[in-house]
């Protein structure tokens, strides 16, 4: 099959996918280059009520570039930026939510104020300390793409204990407890922990540092409350409560 014919293919799908209207006025699958199944699940488990995913988070290189790029170009506003000691900070974007035509216009205050309230978050995370950084040549110093894009997806629970239980009882992998916070890198879940928040290669003596000097911020910013679940590919869920939580 020609290049040209796949690509056409895959971009058809693309569309459809995006608009399920275009599927609809389709007679059939027997009409379509691929198989489209509509979903038709029951009822969530009414213990998921109120569950939501409040944010994406993910590691970048440099905060300023990064918001810069995500206010000028597709119209994130900024709520708020959080540095800690050991070169890793925390920063939180997102849309109005009050309406997408801009006539719901909402100041920084609002908008941290609803934090746990809102979808459609991007947390972006940057670890610039000296445990990632270049050694050679003109590039020593500067800090390193991050190893790991994606960090986490932020779930919103109405109670965080209650939703630990739940999920240890269904047998999902934690990673980290609410209560503890283990960025040693003497457990295969402390590395992962840290990987996934920046400090990719907590057996470096300078990454190690630098996280035991995050881990005070961290502390005040909550971060100890937080449960740590990991789906079966390894993906994970920082899971935040609805309300009490610093930020």
């Amino acid at each position: 099959m020609r290049i040209s014919g796949v690509l056409s293919t895959l971009l058809l799908a693309s569309a459809l996918a995006c608009n399920h209207e275009n599927i609809a006025r389709q007679e059939g699958n027997a009409s379509l280059p691929f198989t489209f199944t509509p979903g038709d699940d029951p009822p969530a488990d009414p213990a998921t009520i109120s569950y939501f995913v409040n944010h994406v988070g993910i590691n970048v290189a440099n905060l300023t570039r990064t918001s810069e790029w995500y206010s000028r170009i597709i119209g994130m506003r900024h709520i708020f930026t959080i540095d800690l000691e050991g070169g890793f900070s925390i920063m939180y974007m997102a849309h109005n939510q009050g309406g997408r035509n801009g006539t719901g216009f909402q100041t920084g205050a609002e908008m941290q104020r609803d934090k746990n309230n809102m979808a459609g978050m991007i947390e972006f995370q940057s670890y610039t300390g000296s445990g990632n950084s270049n050694s050679t040549g003109s590039e020593t110093q500067r800090p390193q793409r991050p190893r790991a894009i994606l960090s986490h997806f932020g779930l919103i629970v109405p109670n965080v204990e209650a939703a630990q239980a739940r999920f240890e009882s269904l047998g999902v992998r934690i990673i980290k407890r609410a209560g503890e916070i283990d960025l040693t890198g003497q457990t295969e879940e402390s590395r992962l922990l840290g990987a996934a928040w920046g400090f990719a290669d907590l057996s470096n003596e300078e990454t190690q540092k630098d996280a035991m000097k995050a881990a005070p911020g961290l502390e005040v910013i909550g971060f100890r409350t937080f449960l740590i679940i990991a789906d079966p590919d390894g993906n994970m869920l920082e899971v935040q409560p609805q309300s009490g939580a610093a930020i």
